[in-house]
């Protein structure tokens, strides 16, 4: 660790507000930090989109049992311990299934053990003794500095095994997110402390605030909650008696009326659970029957409610009933994984599943792509509620619509050979109830929550970069016009796989001039050098020089265009603080609004209608962070252009299910 650059930290910086207040009266004191403590809840909202991932890569891995383990030093370390012992009594989950751990063992709870944080061994064997599942087990990584070794080597370790990482700090960019060992990287800025490098403050509050997100919709998710109601407690105390009759009242109008012995006398058939005791209120079904409704809903009460009152008809060969056909399926399936969803007709959603990449203009075969639709589709009804969805029912026998959004559908010919064999999979020969459309046009639902404006351009930087305009026409959204998206190897410029190659271009240069003495400048490989060589994971040769073109071109476990794509998360994370990775990423951002949207903004382009008229929807890993946004809407604003409304969609995939079915709704 580099003690040396300490000072250099966000956290160690001087607070200009509060440099005199050793010297002010006790209320003005407080006022200060009062004034300060505005400024942290602001730190966390540009990053509510990555917590949000955070939570749906969480939600599935603590539903099925998998573990969530706090890890840290000092505050952070007892903020993490904090949230863990919170979340047992209060959502009803094992105590063995949040884990919080701290340098130094329990003892530095209460008492610093001074120089615990230092090992980056210690954290390692920690988390060693807890023998870690990968498949199900997640670990969070808390550090205000975003440095400190003890955290590092945990987050090291879990990533080695192929645990899902997040990363809480207070810095950008850190040796934490530099390090290519974490999956979600939130690093809220809460600004210099009033009392200089007292992390405690604003920086734990900050914390505290990412944490509480993470493990209450976590918790919310997998169906701990009813609405806001916490269904999922137990009644262990006189407090929690009293909190489970009025939730009871509250949500069961046959519970309405009882006396507090009668919830008390409903609530101990039930063993104290809220949640059996409501299902077994609403629907009359024994505490037996009630139990097992939950079991297959996945203990979500508000899908056992619906699957009590709306049965599903019919009967498989095997006796068990079969769904009729008044699910929808939606997929996105783009250059780094293909997303499916499945709601009801309601617009619920009812399980999600992935699978690999599925672009069509990426060389994947026309089988390829229909296997990889129907392993993302299968996986999403393994997750549906067995109650809902039964395990033997037939991939073309439940779906009343289906939606696919495939990156590379426009190409000739391609839209005509798909068409038949999706057809057949999912059992849906109705032309208007099998979409077969490009991802993009998923994103353009969102101009249905936008109604004020007729004309709307999608705007993505992801793996690669595109822009479309729409219309609203008819009811719905039509393209008119499209810009870029030729695909990474003409050039997708803005996107991350054209950042990663501009980093990877000059990294390659600044090897070539140390070992050949090319170029006549200064060949030091710099911190932008070594997060690239670091991202990329690459060793040296024997000679002891790394080898960074074979790296790159030789056949790895991940496709080449991801990893490359992948080398602009480290690019992000330094941009603001390296001269190199700054003039990338702006360089880039020009590309994509002089260019790629500029020419959608043209008067004479097909479909023009003027930005103020018009909605801009941004969507794509590259774009979702925080650093890259920024930039985009202040290269609009320098250029004067000011639309309408700007939407940030996350989650294509489930917009275009819930768009569907909000659809089918009004037509019939």
């Amino acid at each position: 660790m580099d003690l040396g650059s300490l000072s250099r930290l966000q956290t160690e910086g001087i607070n200009p507000r509060t440099t005199n207040i050793d010297q002010v009266s006790t209320l003005e004191l407080c006022t200060l930090i009062n004034r300060d403590d505005y400024l942290v809840a602001e730190s966390v909202t540009p990053f509510l989109p990555q917590i949000a991932d955070a939570i749906d890569d969480l939600a599935p891995r603590v539903r099925h049992g998998g573990r969530v383990i706090y890890v840290g030093a000092g505050t952070s370390g007892r903020l993490g311990i904090l949230d863990a012992s919170e979340i047992p009594p209060t959502f009803a989950a094992p105590f063995s299934q949040f884990v919080g751990i701290i340098a130094g063992g329990d003892a530095a709870i209460r008492k610093a053990q001074e120089g615990a944080e230092d090992s980056i061994s210690a954290g390692e064997q920690d988390l060693e003794a807890l023998q870690l599942d990968p498949e199900l087990d997640s670990v969070i990584g808390i550090a205000a500095s975003g440095r400190t070794p003890y955290v590092l080597g945990c987050m090291n370790f879990a990533k080695r095994l192929g645990c899902l990482t997040i990363g809480v700090v207070c810095a950008s960019p850190s040796a934490m997110s530099r390090a290519g060992t974490v999956d979600h990287m939130l690093s809220p800025l809460p600004g210099p402390e009033c009392v200089t490098g007292s992390t405690r403050l604003k920086a734990g509050t900050a914390t505290k605030l990412v944490l509480n997100m993470l493990s209450t919709g976590t918790m919310i998710r997998i169906g701990k909650t009813y609405g806001n109601m916490m269904v999922d407690l137990v009644a262990s105390n006189n407090k929690l008696k009293q909190r489970s009759r009025n939730i009871l009242r509250k949500l069961s109008p046959r519970c309405d009326n009882m006396t507090d012995e009668q919830l008390d006398n409903l609530l101990a058939q039930c063993d104290g659970s809220v949640k059996l005791a409501l299902m077994t209120a609403n629907t009359g079904l024994s505490v037996e029957q009630s139990q097992r409704r939950l079991e297959s809903a996945g203990g979500i009460l508000a899908q056992a409610l619906k699957a009590a009152n709306k049965p599903c008809t019919g009967i498989q060969p095997n006796g068990s009933a079969a769904p009729d056909r008044r699910f929808i399926l939606c997929i996105d399936g783009g250059g780094s994984k293909c997303a499916a969803v499945i709601t009801d007709e309601e617009g619920d959603i009812l399980g999600r599943g992935l699978a690999g990449p599925c672009n069509l203009t990426d060389g994947h075969g026309m089988g390829e792509a229909i296997a990889t639709l129907e392993a993302a589709a299968r996986n999403a009804m393994k997750n549906v509620p067995a109650q809902i969805l039964g395990d033997d029912t037939p991939l073309d026998g439940c779906f009343q619509m289906v939606w696919l959004g495939l990156a590379g559908i426009d190409r000739s010919g391609f839209r005509e050979a798909l068409l038949p064999n999706v057809s057949a999979l999912f059992g849906v020969t109705a032309p208007d109830n099998l979409l077969l459309t490009n991802d993009v046009d998923l994103l353009a639902a969102a101009m249905s929550r936008n109604p004020g404006s007729e004309s709307a351009i999608v705007l993505i930087a992801g793996t690669g970069s595109v822009a479309m305009r729409y219309q609203w026409t008819s009811g719905r959204p039509v393209r008119v016009a499209r810009s870029g998206g030729w695909g990474h190897i003409l050039g997708d410029e803005g996107g991350g796989y054209a950042i990663g190659l501009r980093a990877i271009k000059h990294t390659v240069a600044r090897l070539e001039d140390a070992r050949l003495g090319l170029g006549g400048g200064d060949s030091t490989l710099g911190v932008f050098e070594q997060a690239v060589l670091k991202r990329l994971g690459c060793g040296q040769s024997p000679s002891g020089e790394y080898d960074l073109v074979s790296e790159v071109l030789v056949p790895q476990q991940q496709a080449t265009k991801t990893r490359i794509a992948g080398v602009a998360e480290a690019v992000l994370s330094l941009a603001g603080t390296d001269d190199t990775a700054t003039r990338i990423i702006h360089d880039q951002v020009d590309d994509l609004v002089d260019t790629t949207l500029g020419r959608l903004l043209h008067p004479k382009c097909q479909g023009y209608h003027p930005p103020a008229e018009t909605g801009l929807i941004l969507s794509g890993g590259v774009v979702s962070h925080v650093t890259y946004q920024k930039l985009l809407i202040e290269r609009l604003s320098s250029r004067g252009i000011q639309f309408s409304y700007v939407d940030r969609v996350h989650d294509a995939v489930s917009l275009g299910a819930t768009s569907l079915a909000m659809s089918q709704q009004k037509q019939t």
